[in-house]
């Protein structure tokens, strides 16, 4: 029997997930799902492959691990040079020093004040000088840090630097979207390897409502450019394409431009990330209706949808993808979110900005409601005020397993993290052992049961409140605030 197979590909920051979908012939029968698995530099089966490419000694990449037997040499680390720095003084001790050894008989007293002032103005210019002097060292130092960091031969975050923007690595002749483009033929081989070539992607991209039309041509391009080099290129051949030096995969890989033909050719849908999140938890009546929130914090963005529930299905009235997630916190607080250690040295002011930005759209999305409330219906705004109480929350992503990460937003405090009882009636391979990592696959598998990214469709606030009474048609005593 043949399968219909459908790759839920949460293609992430630090990790990349993979949900596999396969449908009966003729959709006979309930679907069935397994995560895929990738093979660690021990042989042991993992449910996450690393979004890392690394150059190697002989000028080959190779994905998803650092493997430092192989890795291409690097330069040695920058050392910050000592900043010779003029000697400062205490005012009050070098003016009296001065005045005792060059004091005369016609000097007064006052003469001491005038002294002091003199040096403390001195004392002023060789502060800024020294400032100066140690502003340039640090700028220089920061300027070969990145230099080094640039030239390394281990590439990660360029996929948030392609979808989000910034430029993660420096000094190379290889773009960021060149790197998404082998990252992701690297996983087409992987999945051309088991299931052969009849399946579809479903891939998650950072958006929101304004740029979802232009990223989602760019993640389409990306993709059908991976498939090329796949298919074309190296004529499925997983080998010669691992044995490429990177010089000349470079010169072999020609970006694709976006045509709705393109997209038809290589089955490609690609999805909000808050979409994809969302409609993992709307299926089989996992959520109540009404007015619910829901927060995917990923290491470069944190995706959050506004969505009410329609026949089973997402209805989406507002979505973003803020540029901050687990990287920002991490970077702002001084460090590397690659090397770990994330709880014990993330700053609480950087975490209370973070949170503060979460807050600050909602805050603003409530307004919104409340205004399109009074000029469009005779519902008292109230009314409003008193159903958007204690909504529900929903997170998911890497940083929902951080508590204080996961705060409530503005009215929606009835706060859930994701667990294991969204799959309880899936048909789930290894659902034991999966279900531990329900925080961080979920993603993953709602992108495996979406099903056409034309779906993906904003409905407006006027139609979340066209069932309302519009405004002078009712009296305010007839209406009931289980209307809202």
């Amino acid at each position: 029997m043949n399968d219909e197979i459908k790759v839920g590909l949460d293609f992430g920051t630090h990790q990349t997930k993979i949900c596999v979908q396969r449908v009966p012939d003729e959709g006979r029968g309930e679907p069935n799902y397994e995560f895929f698995q990738f093979k660690d530099l021990k042989g042991n089966n993992q449910y996450f492959l690393p979004s890392i490419i690394q150059v190697n000694e002989d000028d080959t990449l190779s994905y998803g691990y650092v493997d430092s037997a192989r890795m291409k040499a690097q330069p040695d680390e920058p050392i910050k040079q000592e900043v010779q720095l003029e000697e400062e003084f205490d005012v009050a001790e070098m003016a009296e020093k001065l005045y005792e050894k060059y004091a005369t008989a016609e000097n007064q007293p006052e003469d001491m004040y005038v002294l002091g002032h003199m040096l403390k103005i001195y004392l002023q210019k060789i502060k800024a000088r020294n400032a100066k002097k140690n502003e340039e060292a640090e700028r220089e130092y920061d300027m070969q840090m990145r230099d080094y960091k640039g030239v390394k031969n281990v590439f990660r975050y360029f996929k948030q630097a392609t979808f989000i923007g910034g430029e993660w690595n420096r000094a190379t002749i290889i773009s960021n979207r060149t790197l998404c483009v082998w990252y992701l033929a690297y996983i087409i081989f992987l999945l051309e390897e088991k299931y052969g070539t009849n399946f579809s992607i479903n891939m998650g991209i950072p958006t929101d409502e304004g740029t979802y039309e232009a990223k989602k041509r760019l993640a389409v391009e990306i993709l059908a450019t991976s498939y090329y080099l796949v298919e074309d290129v190296y004529k499925n051949d997983f080998q010669s394409f691992l044995n490429e030096k990177y010089q000349d995969l470079l010169a072999k890989t020609e970006n694709k431009m976006y045509s709705k033909d393109l997209k038809d050719e290589y089955w490609i849908n690609i999805f909000p990330e808050a979409y994809a999140s969302l409609t993992a938890l709307t299926s089989r009546g996992k959520l109540p209706t009404g007015m619910s929130l829901t927060a995917d914090i990923g290491g470069g963005t944190t995706d959050i949808s506004f969505f009410t529930i329609e026949d089973g299905l997402p209805m989406i009235y507002k979505f973003w993808s803020i540029p901050k997630g687990l990287n920002y916190v991490a970077d702002r607080s001084g460090f590397d979110y690659a090397d770990g250690d994330f709880t014990k040295r993330a700053h609480q002011d950087v975490i209370d900005k973070f949170n503060r930005k979460k807050h600050e759209l909602v805050y603003n999305l409530v307004k919104d409601l409340q205004r399109k409330i009074q000029d469009e219906t005779s519902i008292p705004v109230q009314n409003l005020r008193d159903a958007l109480k204690d909504r529900i929350l929903v997170y998911s992503g890497g940083g929902s397993t951080y508590g204080f990460l996961t705060k409530p937003i503005d009215t929606f405090t009835d706060v859930h993290v994701i667990n294991a009882s969204i799959w309880n009636e899936e048909n789930i391979k290894d659902k034991a052992v999966v279900s531990q990592l329900s925080v961080l696959l979920t993603t993953a598998y709602g992108l495996s049961v979406s099903v056409s990214d034309e779906e993906v469709k904003l409905k407006s606030y006027h139609s979340l409140f066209e069932h309302l009474p519009k405004k002078h048609e009712n009296t305010i005593e007839e209406i009931s605030k289980d209307q809202c």
